[in-house]
């Protein structure tokens, strides 16, 4: 791999990845070409976290970067797995989790299954943003910005902020390599 790949890989992933990098947000997702995988490998060992491919694609896949022990409070939250519940879930443990998100993720591309919103509720998203979301049919949001908001815009866009901080402190630390 040529160097200027490495690095136009490694500014993707900072940009994509730059939240949940610097403690941010639980988790991000970043569509990676498999030749790229040694990249990904070394970011996810300098930034600490855990990696999983969640799903191929025709060029490229689609990896979920996280910080297991925030993934696993998510998933105690009461009001998350009554949500996971719905959506056909009956295990909690963050395998079984990224498993049935695996499968039903594959089911879509292939065209045979809905998109599983409730992988928002893993990148981070309130749980109230992803529910407005699916009865609303991803319309009549209140403001948009790293997700389609339906509950506290406030909130949000503090959020939103935070994410826009540490994607300009990543991406001029990468750029000054």
């Amino acid at each position: 791999m040529s160097e200027e790949r490495r690095k136009k890989v490694s500014l993707q992933m900072a940009f994509q990845c730059a939240p949940t990098f610097q403690r941010l947000k639980p988790a991000s997702l970043v569509m990676i070409c498999p030749e790229d995988i040694e990249v990904l490998e070394r970011q996810i060992t300098q930034a600490g976290v855990s990696g999983r491919r969640l799903c191929r694609g025709n060029q490229r896949d689609m990896w979920l970067l996280y910080r297991e022990e925030e993934l696993e409070k998510i998933l105690e939250k009461e009001e998350n797995r009554l949500f996971f519940r719905t959506m056909g879930y009956d295990s909690f443990s963050l395998p079984a989790v990224l498993n049935k998100v695996r499968m039903r993720l594959t089911a879509h591309r292939d065209g045979k299954g809905e998109y599983p919103h409730e992988l928002g509720i893993l990148l981070g998203y309130p749980l109230e943003d992803v529910q407005g979301f699916i009865s609303n049919k991803g319309k009549n949001y209140l403001y948009s910005g790293y997700w389609k908001v339906y509950g506290d815009v406030e909130k949000a866009r503090q959020l939103f902020r935070s994410y826009d901080r540490a994607r300009k402190q990543m991406l001029a630390d990468c750029l000054a390599v």
